[in-house]
């Protein structure tokens, strides 16, 4: 498998030294536009564009389709000099962050594995994330400085997310939430004049930081309420695989119940009680809100009904119509 090594950082010289190593690895027909690396071969086909803000924070917005998998390693630095958050449009990007071999397969307190999640760490930890052939790689990073954040973060002995604030060395998984995906979605679909969009991306950029902030401390605030943390990681895990794919029926309750080795009354009750809606309710929630995503990025009415595992297109737009009250074929036609 190829594998990438790849300098990130906040300003342009790092983007010119990511531009060079993408150059070494796919060749003829990778040209740097301005802040925007164009690649056009039988290796692959894309770009990945640079949005540096001049205040410590950057924007790097990635959509390539791979004819191969491809492992992409980060430098590393020697100390917390940056962070970089990643979020991904595609369950099929496989994400890690480790201090070592042994530990490329962890699962962090949470139970999270890297393709249910949003990956952030500081540049002295590891990292990689691993593409899926033939199926468009879409993925946005966010690096940023500690600095970057001092005047507009507060600060708080006791949240998680402080450190990125005051230049802890940090790593972890996050769940990849709704709002998260509609904001990542909107950073790959806005267009406007140059000077306008770097104000709108900025803003964002702010906007979808303040999300995972928020998603980090939710996650440990699941934990804090339970002396059971086994059991709440494994009803975390458990919750990310149910909503992972949804190209199958729903997951009996009772299966998922074994696999969070408790029983099924004792499973029905603590799912309600962390994630607020009964087990097939919350199915349903996200199964719905994947499929509106996949109409809008223009995927058909038809096809999105069968790769969301509907039984027939009036059953689909039925229940689509009942959470958004507004039918997938409108939907589909704004999207247009």
């Amino acid at each position: 498998m190829k594998e990438i090594i790849a300098d990130w950082g906040v300003d342009k010289p790092h983007f010119n030294k990511f531009f060079n190593t993408m150059l070494d690895a796919l060749g003829v027909g990778v040209v740097l536009k301005n802040d925007s690396i164009q690649i056009d071969n039988s290796l692959a086909k894309g770009y990945v564009d640079f949005f540096p803000f001049n205040n410590g924070i950057a924007l790097v917005r990635i959509g390539i389709l791979f004819a191969e998998a491809i492992n992409f390693k980060r430098l590393l630095e020697s100390g917390p000099e940056y962070y970089a958050c990643l979020f991904s449009l595609k369950e099929g990007i496989d994400m890690h962050v480790f201090d070592g071999e042994a530990d490329k397969q962890e699962m962090n307190g949470l139970g999270l594995s890297g393709k249910h999640s949003v990956l952030y760490f500081s540049s002295d930890v590891q990292s990689l994330f691993r593409v899926t052939p033939d199926e468009e790689t879409k993925i946005v990073i966010l690096v940023f400085t500690s600095r970057a954040l001092h005047n507009i973060f507060p600060y708080s002995t006791n949240s998680e997310s402080s450190g990125f604030r005051v230049g802890q060395s940090l790593k972890g998984y996050s769940n990849k939430n709704a709002e998260m995906v509609e904001k990542v979605t909107d950073i790959f679909e806005h267009e406007s004049v140059e000077h306008i969009q770097s104000l709108y991306l900025l803003g964002a950029v702010y906007q979808l930081l303040a999300v995972l902030f928020l998603q980090i401390e939710a996650d440990r605030e699941l934990l804090k309420q339970s002396t059971g943390v086994v059991e709440v990681a494994r009803m975390i895990q458990i919750r990310n695989l149910l909503i992972a794919d949804f190209s199958n029926d729903c997951p009996l309750l009772e299966e998922m119940a074994k696999k969070a080795q408790m029983s099924a009354t004792k499973f029905k009750a603590l799912f309600k009680k962390l994630f607020k809606l009964p087990y097939y309710q919350y199915y349903q929630h996200y199964r719905l809100q994947g499929a509106r995503q996949a109409i809008i990025l223009g995927k058909s009415v038809s096809n999105t009904a069968y790769e969301f595992s509907f039984n027939s297109i009036s059953n689909f737009s039925v229940a689509f119509k009942k959470k958004f009250k507004v039918s997938p074929s409108e939907i589909e036609v704004q999207s247009r």
